[in-house]
């Protein structure tokens, strides 16, 4: 769902979002979205087994790019420049990825997760894809020639969010619903900082997200 901001005239001025559109068509849980460039296009993915593209200027579902899985979709994103759609997932029990170039309808397969894949992100120069799953790991892949460049980068719970740093040479990760949020050093492999523990958080539904300016790391906790 898209929205536009509407902002009251009191005194204590109060923030209101109102939808600017409804998107329908998903038959189940939507767990991730994802915007073109210059917003135009968004991608969705669901438990009902579909990752679905949609126009945002008239609000409807492009039918013929529509992407059928065996499994349900648990992350999808879409590289700055508009060439890669990636979705993750499951099939047959162990990790599901996939690379979809937008230019030639090529499909990658990226296979190394032995369970559910959670979360992904590429990089800001759009050539690096990392996942992370279950398996407690996260896995580094170039989107061009589809192999693995670094990892696994084993975290010591289930991930639930991975982020590259806007230069691509720090990786922060997050457990799923656990209590650890760690940072890894791309190219050494090497885990630099580690804040909390091992343990279980019923309302640990994070993001991850990096500053420009400092590259520090923010945690948004119970969205």
């Amino acid at each position: 769902m898209a929205s536009t901001l509407t902002q009251s005239n009191t005194a204590n001025t109060t923030m209101f979002l109102a939808p600017a559109m409804t998107l329908r068509g998903h038959e189940d849980q939507i767990r991730s979205i994802s915007y073109f460039p210059k917003g135009k296009r968004m991608i969705s993915g669901s438990d009902d087994l579909t990752a679905r593209q949609w126009d945002m200027q008239v609000g409807k579902e492009i039918p013929k790019l529509r992407d059928v899985c065996k499994r349900q979709i648990r992350a999808v994103a879409v590289s700055r420049d508009g060439r890669w759609v990636v979705t993750g997932g499951s099939h047959s029990g162990r990790g599901e990825l996939k690379a979809c170039d937008v230019q030639t309808g090529i499909v990658k397969t990226f296979e190394g997760h032995s369970k559910e894949t959670y979360c992904i992100d590429i990089s800001t120069d759009s050539t690096l894809l990392v996942s992370g799953a279950i398996d407690r790991s996260a896995h580094i892949w170039s989107l061009e020639t589809g192999k693995l460049v670094a990892g696994p980068f084993t975290s010591l719970q289930g991930l639930g969010a991975v982020r590259f740093s806007h230069d691509s040479k720090k990786l922060a990760v997050k457990s799923d619903v656990g209590k650890c949020l760690e940072v890894w050093g791309v190219h050494t492999q090497k885990l630099d900082v580690r804040a909390g523990t091992f343990g279980y958080d019923p309302m640990s539904y994070a993001s991850v997200f990096w500053t420009k300016k400092t590259q520090s790391r923010h945690r948004l906790s119970n969205l």
